[in-house]
């Protein structure tokens, strides 16, 4: 059976996808729907609520903008299950209010997801993967690489590769639309804290700026590696959302498997080799929403797969199947 009415809480990052996406669960499933969307992205509001109100009646599908009280009463609304795509800080105030009304949840969160490269891997393969996820709407994703391992002594070759696939790709950055700003002063004010307390404990920072470009007028971020990173740095305790890469070597795979273990589950997990047994030694040992072999970001457009968080990067699936029995209600009947 339907469950009722669903209520989806989409972010700022990709309101769209992260939007109607789970509408179409909701309405596959049977249920009415009401959707919020983040008053950072207002004005993609006002274009999704006239579009949806001209195909779906109100009482069926409805969309919620606004921002402070409004935000915080829709999260309070009774509704039959949530969902919300956001960060964990801001998913642990959404769960703790749809308590009040005993309302389930799906949390999409996000997380530090970490890649892996083997020492087999080619390193310029791997750093053209990485450069078109990490890049990606400028690092502005919740399954975007948050930070990697690398085989001792490949940095240098890894960053120089990354910068000569980055560097044809955006030959400019400043006016470059393909190249996108931080959303707003508050989150590109957030990224340079993170990397001014890195620059500040020690961390050395390699930026991929071909024209050096003043970007600080249009909120951009150069692509940006730190090394010499430690744990005890902001950045690497925070999901840094943002074209911001921190590098760390090794020499045992069980070493990066024990540093992934000692943290918060990830949303992702990425590793980098054609050896299958290999990458299976590692999904085995690990614990992450998803576990992704020599590709990052793509997963999410694979509908067929369930997408979600498992600890501190969410709970509950949704996308294909999971996303219909989800937002279902699995009755028992005996006659």
């Amino acid at each position: 059976q339907p469950l009722g009415v669903i209520g989806v809480i989409a972010p700022w990052n990709y309101p769209l996808l992260l939007s109607v996406g789970p509408l179409i669960c909701a309405l596959a499933a049977g249920n009415h729907a009401m959707i919020k969307i983040s008053s950072a992205s207002s004005n993609f509001g006002y274009v999704l609520e006239n579009a949806l109100s001209e195909a779906f009646p109100q009482e069926l599908v409805a969309v919620v903008n606004g921002g402070g009280a409004i935000s915080d009463a829709f999260s309070h609304l009774a509704f039959d299950k949530m969902i919300f795509t956001g960060s964990t800080s801001v998913g642990k105030t959404v769960m703790a209010a749809a308590a009040q009304n005993l309302v389930p949840v799906i949390l999409e969160l996000g997380g530090k997801s970490p890649a892996l490269v083997h020492s087999a891997m080619n390193i310029r393969d791997v750093a053209q993967r990485i450069a078109v996820g990490k890049l990606w709407n400028a690092g502005q994703t919740c399954v975007a690489p948050d930070y990697m391992f690398l085989p001792k002594g490949k940095t240098a070759e890894f960053i120089d590769s990354f910068k000569e696939i980055a560097t044809a790709m955006y030959p400019t950055l400043r006016d470059n639309q393909d190249y996108t700003s931080i959303i707003n002063d508050k989150q590109y004010n957030r990224i340079q804290g993170y990397l001014e307390d890195a620059r500040q404990q020690g961390a050395q920072f390699t930026e991929i700026n071909p024209n050096h470009e003043d970007l600080t007028a249009v909120r951009k971020i150069a692509p940006t590696f730190l090394t010499g990173v430690l744990p005890t740095m902001d950045i690497m305790k925070n999901e840094i959302f943002g074209p911001v890469l921190p590098i760390m070597e090794y020499d045992q795979i069980d070493d990066v498997i024990d540093f992934i273990n000692g943290r918060p589950r990830p949303l992702a997990l990425y590793y980098f080799d054609f050896d299958n047994a290999r990458a299976e030694y590692v999904s085995q040992r690990t614990h992450s929403g998803h576990f992704g072999q020599n590709a990052v970001l793509t997963h999410v457009a694979q509908d067929d797969l369930p997408f979600g968080g498992v600890g501190a990067s969410g709970m509950g699936k949704y996308h294909g199947p999971e996303g219909f029995f989800g937002l279902s209600h699995e009755r028992s009947v005996k006659i």
